[in-house]
């Protein structure tokens, strides 16, 4: 890496050197030509000057003549006079390097000609030389980065600083924000694929004991000694078909949201329309037990009828998740309260039971995927483990929040905190 940083910066240094050498060569050469050019104009001056006052010693009366002859722009004594400069080898269309004082003259020019262009040329070449170079080290750089972020390699988003003398900051800005988003993807990938492992050893370790309960209460069936046996034995497979048919709905359910299958659209719905379907959805596993469900709403305006910008139907069975395991681990004859309080942002809503609680240590873990409490009552009742989980995701998709905490008396209070439209 440092090594070609070097190379560029050596290649852009040297062309630029050479582009001054060039500048200042081209400067003396055109201060030398001028020189050339001034001593034969000084030359031919004291040539012309030599002539006349050789002329003008010998015949002062010519003065005139010469006079009217130089300023003569028609040269109308030209042939006369080349007729004569002809007797001395001067000729009307002689070529200049016969005269000897332009023939050094010319000889000094393309002298400096055939120099400068060969200079030119010299360093021409250089220059190409170094920008294909350092165009080279452009192209393997780039080609290094690329096959990198093809092997799920993006260790050079850490030296984004060291590439900013080989590529231009805009440029370099565009590699790193490709990187950026194909390692995001990349991870992305690595996690769906180990969330896909996961989920895959959880269902069959959770489908395991319905499908083997139903195995067995079918072979026992067909076992049975008498009609009486069979009819039991036959009421068991129905459970745990029941059972087993909730259990894949809520796995679903799971996979489903957690793979954005489920689009929970919101809209504007009144609380108490979501708490009538979530009651509604729980109403008959209350009977058994003889439990009760009353809301409570301290405000004279209900707070029931709040409208909230949430998706009906997953609300509804988030908040029966929460109030049927309250159902569950709750003995006969008590009561589950549920309590509204609205805030300035959000409106609370509480739901206490007086069953067997939730311990400390276990207040983080209830939400957790799959996850079941130690308690006794927990061990020897039906259930997944998925209920509060698929809660807590429907409501934080929603903008919401989850928490328990022990009640004054006995049992648990659930705290869910949903979002008033005006600050979502």
């Amino acid at each position: 890496m440092k090594t070609t940083v070097k190379t560029s910066g050596f290649a852009w240094k040297t062309c630029a050197l050479l582009s001054a050498i060039s500048v200042l060569f081209i400067f003396l050469c055109g201060v030398w030509g001028f020189s050339i050019l001034r001593a034969q104009y000084t030359l031919e001056l004291k040539q012309y000057g030599n002539i006349a006052g050789a002329i003008l010693s010998e015949y002062p009366d010519a003065e005139q003549t010469l006079l009217t002859a130089m300023q003569d722009t028609g040269y109308s004594q030209l042939n006369e006079g080349f007729s004569i400069l002809e007797k001395y080898g001067y000729r009307e269309n002689m070529l200049m390097t016969g005269i000897p004082y332009y023939h050094s003259a010319l000889q000094s020019f393309f002298s400096l000609l055939a120099i400068t262009l060969a200079l030119y040329l010299i360093l021409t070449m250089l220059c190409f030389f170094f920008f294909y170079k350092n165009q080279q080290q452009h192209e393997w750089h780039l080609h290094e980065l690329l096959e990198k972020y093809l092997a799920d390699n993006y260790s050079a988003l850490a030296e984004q600083n060291a590439f900013k003398p080989i590529f231009n900051e805009a440029f370099t800005d565009t590699l790193f924000k490709l990187g950026h988003k194909l390692m995001a993807k990349t991870q992305a990938l690595a996690e769906e694929r180990d969330y896909t492992k996961t989920l895959v050893t959880d269902i069959s370790h959770q489908l395991k004991t319905p499908v083997s309960a139903l195995k067995n209460c079918f072979t026992m069936c067909i076992e049975a000694d008498s009609e009486s046996e069979r009819a039991d034995f036959l009421e068991r497979c129905g459970r745990q078909m029941i059972r087993l048919e909730n259990l894949v709905t809520e796995l679903v359910n799971i996979s489903h949201l957690e793979t954005s299958l489920i689009s929970l659209k919101p809209e504007n719905t009144l609380l108490s329309d979501v708490l009538t379907d979530a009651i509604n959805t729980v109403y008959e596993k209350t009977l058994p037990k003889n439990i009760a469900i009353e809301l409570l709403d301290p405000d004279r305006e209900s707070e029931a009828r709040t409208s909230l910008f949430l998706n009906r139907r997953w609300t509804a069975e988030a908040i029966a998740n929460i109030l049927d395991n309250a159902i569950k681990y709750s003995p006969a004859d008590t009561t589950i309260t549920i309590r509204l309080h609205r805030f300035y942002s959000y409106i609370s809503l509480e739901i206490e039971d007086e069953g067997i609680g939730v311990p400390k240590e276990e207040v983080n873990r209830i939400f957790r995927r799959f996850y079941r409490g130690n308690h006794p009552v927990v061990k020897q009742s039906e259930g997944s483990g998925v209920g509060l989980y698929l809660a807590r995701r429907i409501f934080e998709e929603q903008g919401g929040t989850i928490s328990v905490k022990p009640a004054a008396g006995r049992g648990s209070v659930f705290a869910v905190h949903l979002p008033l439209p005006e600050f979502e």
